[in-house]
């Protein structure tokens, strides 16, 4: 299992991140040709990130954009990601000897197939409008939502 963080510039023939002297897409692609699978660890290497934002002056881009394979690439977003997921999905994979279900986003469905505003016990709040103005105001001292 190749883990990646952070995102792989390709502008200036990819110079502005270096490892071991050579580029780090040059790298990213040479070791995963031995691997079985591609962890995208944070936002940045799931996404791109701040650093892939507009102008963009390294051209940073996220992992499965940069890299050329076609082994699976399995997305931990997060900004950082939640240590618990991070060392879940490694278990998963070698207690089960398989990847884990992922979403279209290439998620782990375990982890990312809810969002916690479905669940939040101030979701009757939020499908009412009332919401929390500011501080201490009525409707915060109702629970309303915190939207």
């Amino acid at each position: 299992i190749l883990a990646v963080e952070g995102n792989a510039p390709l502008n200036q023939e990819g110079m502005s991140c270096i490892i071991a002297g050579k580029p780090f897409l040059e790298q990213l692609n040479h070791v995963a040709k031995h691997c079985k699978a591609i962890i995208s660890w944070g936002s940045c290497a799931s996404y791109g990130c701040v650093q892939a934002a507009a102008p963009n002056p390294t051209q940073a881009t996220p992992t499965h954009k940069a890299i050329k394979t076609n082994k699976p690439i399995i997305k931990v977003p997060g900004c950082p990601p939640i240590a618990e997921v991070m060392t879940a999905v490694i278990t998963y994979i070698l207690t089960f000897e398989r990847f884990p279900e992922l979403d279209r986003q290439g998620r782990p469905k375990m982890f990312y197939s809810q969002r916690i505003h479905d669940k939040c016990y101030r979701r009757p709040h939020f499908d009412a409008g009332q919401f929390v103005e500011k501080f201490d105001d009525e409707g915060a001292r109702k629970g309303y939502c915190l939207y």
